[in-house]
């Protein structure tokens, strides 16, 4: 996205959390901007589609952060948390605007809006599955959607209170408060003997099979990208990861051997991030 756009929506998020999405007109958002209303619609349709992309944006935005820490030299339980702490503020630092859209229940229903809101929710699914995986590997195994959505709900619990109430938390605590009751639940399962209700048969059928395949192409495009525009050992680099990720049975050593040359530089690190997340390295 070209920094045009993003300035526009990051105006567009200021007069939306002041004004409300339904009253605030193109034409204000134009001057506030300082451009004629016809710029506007040569960087977004509508309104609507300005929406779905300030959307995209925010949600991209805290996704690049959470890639940043997962590919630092950090342990499991340090990265999960971490990552726990820069959405709670990121989702914070928003909160007037999200405010506005619950009780404005401006989000216009249309199919683009409908593809975005599913994506991320199965995302976040993932997200927690993948890091829990990781912390405690085969321990967690058959319980791992379940604990999954007993964490998600208990983040919900705490957003609900900082968005809608406005309560003022520490973040940093508040992260590592949820890593403990993880670990207390994970306990239990162990302990108990007890069998997860929600199992991977079942997530398999909510989660389709195309959509982990539309997670790796993204990954692969993004590597595509990044190649045409490298030179020299960069390029070799990102030429040998994109012909393993797209082998049938990829070797984590090569990827990982791989990640580790492109995690030198700062400009790959989200990347790199998003494809240890996706492989669980």
């Amino acid at each position: 996205m070209d920094e045009k756009s993003i300035h526009i929506i990051e105006e567009s998020i200021k007069l939306f959390a002041k004004k409300g999405f339904s009253s605030t007109s193109v034409q204000e958002i134009a001057n506030e901007c300082g451009i004629s209303k016809g710029a506007f619609y040569l960087h977004f349709k509508s309104k609507d589609a300005l929406l779905l992309e300030l959307f995209n944006h925010f949600y991209h935005q805290i996704q690049r952060k959470i890639d940043d820490v997962q590919s630092e030299d950090l342990d499991p339980r340090t990265k999960f948390k971490e990552q726990l702490r820069i959405t709670f503020e990121e989702i914070a630092d928003h909160r007037e605007f999200i405010i506005m859209q619950i009780r404005e229940q401006a989000i216009p229903f249309n199919d683009h809006i409908d593809d975005f809101l599913t994506k991320m929710r199965f995302n976040t699914y993932l997200f927690y599955k993948r890091q829990l995986l990781s912390m405690y590997g085969k321990e967690i195994d058959a319980a791992v959607w379940e604990v999954s959505l007993i964490i998600h709900g208990i983040f919900k619990g705490f957003i609900d209170l900082i968005i809608i109430e406005g309560a003022k938390l520490d973040y940093d605590e508040i992260s590592q408060a949820i890593l403990r009751r993880t670990d207390y639940i994970v306990a239990g399962f162990k302990q108990s003997g007890d069998q997860p209700v929600i199992t991977e048969e079942f997530m398999n059928k909510v989660i389709p099979e195309d959509f982990y395949k539309q997670e790796l192409d993204e990954m692969i495009q993004t590597i595509v990208a990044f190649k045409e525009k490298s030179t020299g050992d960069l390029q070799v680099t990102l030429t040998v990861l994109l012909d393993e990720i797209q082998k049938r049975e990829p070797r984590a050593a090569i990827i990982k051997g791989m990640l580790s040359n492109l995690e030198e530089d700062a400009a790959y690190q989200g990347i790199a991030g998003q494809i240890r997340t996706y492989y669980q390295l």
